[in-house]
């Protein structure tokens, strides 16, 4: 006979409180960490693209509204998966638990979007550059267009994610958890869930074929020789430059579909079976928890590859920081 169940119910619900909380304490840590490295970051990146280096670099337009969803997106999924880390089985709080899954699936999706919209601009800019660009006023209606799809896509989140009841056969108790409502709208859940799924593929599918395209054309430029590059482009800095933002531009998508994968898999998993989570042991339950939150680093990586990648970020950046003059004035680029 389990001595825990000589407990009252109270004591019980407390006790598989503090051994889910306990199994969740690695993914709390990383959760935290992620906040404290991602905040910082994302400001920085706004700082330099949106004010520094605001109007002049075309072909970072999107790099600051980027910068916004991923500091929001980071924000409020740390929030809200500490909470429910802090609170594994005894969330109450229905109507925040609905509305943090909504804003950040809302802003997770947006940072998704943008990142479809840079994808065209670069094959664009490098795959057809004496053909129709992306105007401002196109960038900014594909903005809106982004935001407007991202709530319609958000919306189902509201009614599908709140506290719902969990059962502990082992305790003999019953408890709440903020997590997919699949005991009472499983079949909403799972629509939504397979819409996202073939949403998310169908941006890794364009993602993959746009980018393959900047590459070959890349390629093809770095093996043309010198002298037939000059004759065909005097403007041979301009190229390289624009190859390297490209490069980067390259490297955040291939994080963004990398990080996504695992949350997706879970996403679909827990809207198909309803108490998938129950079914695991405390310690599968705290690695696969750990696993799923692996997407939040999307919303961080970005400072550090600009930093790496881009000489305008880190220059403009030792300038804002050291209060540094600059002896000439920079020009607007298409990079």
């Amino acid at each position: 006979m389990n001595p825990h169940l000589n407990l009252t119910e109270q004591n019980r619900l407390k006790l598989w409180d503090n051994i889910r909380f306990d199994s969740f304490l690695p993914c709390t840590v990383y959760l935290f960490v992620s906040l404290t490295v991602g905040v910082p970051g994302n400001i920085i990146v706004l700082y330099v693209y949106g004010f520094r280096l605001r109007g002049r670099h075309n072909g970072r337009y999107f790099i600051p509204y980027l910068a916004v969803a991923d500091l929001l997106a980071l924000i409020l999924s740390v929030a809200l998966h500490a909470m429910s880390n802090f609170f594994p089985v005894t969330f109450k709080y229905n109507e925040l638990c609905s509305w943090s899954f909504t804003l950040a699936f809302l802003t997770t999706i947006l940072s998704a979007f943008i990142l479809l919209i840079i994808s065209v601009q670069r094959y664009l800019k490098v795959c057809k550059p004496f053909g129709g660009q992306m105007t401002l006023f196109w960038r900014r209606m594909s903005l809106l267009l982004s935001l407007i799809l991202s709530i319609g896509l958000a919306i189902p989140s509201y009614f599908t994610f709140g506290s719902e009841n969990v059962y502990n056969e082992e305790l003999n108790v019953t408890g709440s958890a903020c997590r997919r409502l699949t005991s009472t709208t499983q079949t909403a859940s799972l629509i939504h869930s397979v819409i996202c799924a073939l949403f998310m593929l169908a941006e890794a599918i364009a993602l993959t074929i746009l980018y393959a395209e900047i590459a070959k054309v890349i390629f093809r430029r770095k093996k043309e020789p010198l002298s037939t590059f000059y004759q065909a482009n005097s403007k041979e800095n301009d190229k390289k430059k624009n190859n390297n933002v490209s490069l980067m531009f390259m490297i955040i998508t291939i994080i963004f579909i990398i990080s996504f994968i695992t949350r997706l898999v879970t996403f679909i998993l827990e809207s198909a079976i309803v108490g998938i989570w129950e079914r695991l042991s405390v310690t599968e339950y705290g690695v696969v928890r750990m696993i799923e939150l692996f997407y939040i680093i999307n919303h961080l990586a970005n400072p550090f590859i600009y930093a790496f990648m881009d000489d305008k970020f880190i220059s403009e950046l030792k300038i804002g920081l050291f209060c540094k003059t600059k002896l000439e004035t920079d020009t607007p680029e298409n990079t």
